[in-house]
């Protein structure tokens, strides 16, 4: 089973690993950030419930699974 979803628009930190350091970032037209905007624009627009904590698995075991949280920030 897969399920997944994004935050916000603007990504802030996207270029950032989880301790706080910068990363060097791909210089490709399609980015991991404007798949992640892509994905929660359209799953907004289309009315999904997109903030929560979504576990992401997968198979085989090699393969990483992860844990994504979405919080919405304007309090709406």
């Amino acid at each position: 089973m897969m399920e997944y979803a994004v935050s916000n628009s603007t990504v802030r930190g996207a270029d950032r690993d989880t301790d706080g350091e910068p990363v060097e970032a791909a210089d490709s037209g399609r980015t991991f950030e404007n798949e992640l905007e892509d994905l929660v624009l359209k799953a907004f627009g289309d009315g999904e419930e997109i903030e929560g904590v979504w576990d992401i698995e997968y198979e085989p075991d090699e393969i990483p699974d992860w844990t994504v949280t979405i919080d919405r920030k304007d309090g709406i």
